[in-house]
């Protein structure tokens, strides 16, 4: 993480800091001081947890069947880095405008989790990540910190920036500046409807957090990002309305998510291979 800016934020009512050995209080207290929440007694009883352990921060809903095990950002293991080594089969890299040697400057204005980001940045691109909540956010933050000492990831992470803050008044602002983005990507939370078990839980997790935006903020961040930029994505389930309901320049269709692309008058030309 290079910098986080904090954001005062309303954070579900029962939510706590908690730490998983004795030797991890004093980054535990250090979290919870820095975003505002208390810190969980030994065996307190909390609807969530934001927890410091040994292998990262995690988010838990201790008491709930349906959604146990840990939450947590990790770009280094499993199905995840089989992806960012299979770049050439990914919808979103065309959808980014990646051709040839050209790979644009992303503003990912809805941060989450952070894969998609990884996923540009491992093809080349520089990411600027923007994350409203302040608790994902930290969740994103330690989880770049830990592909920053991975051999395998360090040199990709190092090209994410992450900001906790409102990405609707940065694009404004870059807009009034007469700034143009090469790319703003776009991904807000929809209502998840799948059945598999991991992206459900993650899903409700995630919504316990921030809910999915109201139509009229969905206007607001699709129309900051047409103006700031000259290309943006928008990452949409598969048989899902457009983000507020704007129709794209064009889309791309896979089985289950599809990218909806709006371009603005001039774009900048991929450069010549060599």
């Amino acid at each position: 993480m290079r910098k986080i800016t904090e954001l005062a934020a309303v954070f579900p009512p029962d939510l706590a800091v908690a730490c998983a050995a004795p030797e991890l209080r004093p980054q535990t207290e250090a979290l919870a001081a820095r975003l505002g929440l208390p810190v969980a007694a030994e065996n307190e009883r909390r609807q969530l947890l934001l927890r410091c352990t040994a292998e990262g921060l995690e988010l838990v809903k201790p008491d709930d069947p349906q959604l146990r095990g840990p939450l947590r950002v990790d770009f280094v293991a499993g199905a995840f880095a089989f992806r960012c080594q299979q770049q050439g089969k990914e919808l979103l890299l065309r959808a980014a405008g990646c051709k040839g040697g050209f790979r644009p400057a992303v503003l990912d204005a809805t941060g989450g989790l952070g894969r998609d980001s990884f996923l540009l940045a491992a093809a080349g691109c520089a990411v600027h990540i923007f994350e409203r909540n302040p608790v994902v956010a930290a969740l994103l933050a330690d989880g770049l910190e830990r592909a920053r000492l991975h051999p395998a990831a360090a040199a990709i992470a190092s090209r994410i920036s992450l900001s906790c803050g409102c990405s609707v008044a940065a694009l404004r602002a870059a807009a009034l500046q007469g700034e143009r983005i090469e790319l703003v990507y776009l991904d807000p939370m929809f209502p998840e409807r799948s059945k598999t078990a991991l992206v459900k839980k993650e899903a409700q997790l995630l919504q316990l957090l921030s809910p999915p935006p109201s139509l009229e903020e969905e206007k607001a961040l699709l129309d900051a990002a047409r103006a700031a930029s000259h290309r943006v994505a928008v990452k949409r389930p598969a048989k899902s309305p457009h983000l507020a309901g704007q129709a794209p320049s064009h889309a791309l269709h896979g089985k289950t998510v599809r990218f909806d692309v709006y371009l603005a008058e001039q774009e900048p030309q991929p450069l010549p291979q060599e």
